[in-house]
């Protein structure tokens, strides 16, 4: 009823009005609605939580110590210096590439934590047609050594050594002398 009537009033001839508070009703409403969304989309995203300097209990926010990860440090850990070492070793680099290529025979970490690991690659042929069995050699420069406040772990070696199915061993130092 309250339809039929409010059609009638516009009939009347107040039509031209009623057609234009409608519409303005309408137009109203959406630029209502656009300065709406204009303010929460235009206003700076602030939170009070946001600590000004960029650290975190004195320590600077890098991608590997940052809120996902909640590392307390470690940024200056690069893996094992191979000046400190008393005996050959290749590049830890040179021995992800064999890895790649297939030359991994096989891998020995020493024990608890993998800080060494040494490569046994596989056999070459020398010019007599011989094959040359190779002595295994350290991993060195680069090779991430455990570091219990950052990224740096063989625990990453061994696992991509599983994925290329090269087999492994962890050995004891002190029970590998016994055992001989």
């Amino acid at each position: 009823a309250s339809a039929s009537a409010f059609q009638n009033s516009c009939n009347i001839g107040v039509k031209s009005t009623c057609l234009n508070s409608h519409s303005n009703g309408r137009r109203e409403a959406f630029k209502q609605l656009g300065i709406g969304f204009g303010a929460i989309l235009g206003a700076p995203l602030v939170s009070s939580a946001v600590d000004d300097d960029l650290t975190r209990g004195g320590v600077p926010l890098t991608p590997f110590n940052g809120l996902a990860f909640q590392y307390r440090g470690g940024t200056e850990n690069f893996g094992l210096d191979a000046s400190q070492l008393n005996e050959p070793s290749i590049p830890y680099s040179d021995f992800l590439d064999r890895l790649d290529k297939g030359d991994v025979e096989f891998v020995e970490f020493m024990a608890p934590n993998g800080d060494s690991a040494y490569a046994t690659f596989k056999a070459t042929v020398d010019a007599d047609g011989k094959e040359v069995k190779q002595p295994p050699i350290r991993i060195g420069q680069g090779y991430p050594i455990e570091d219990p406040e950052g990224w740096s772990s063989p625990a990453f070696v061994v696992k991509i050594v599983k994925k290329k199915n090269v087999p492994y061993k962890f050995t004891v130092p002190m029970l590998a002398k016994y055992k001989q």
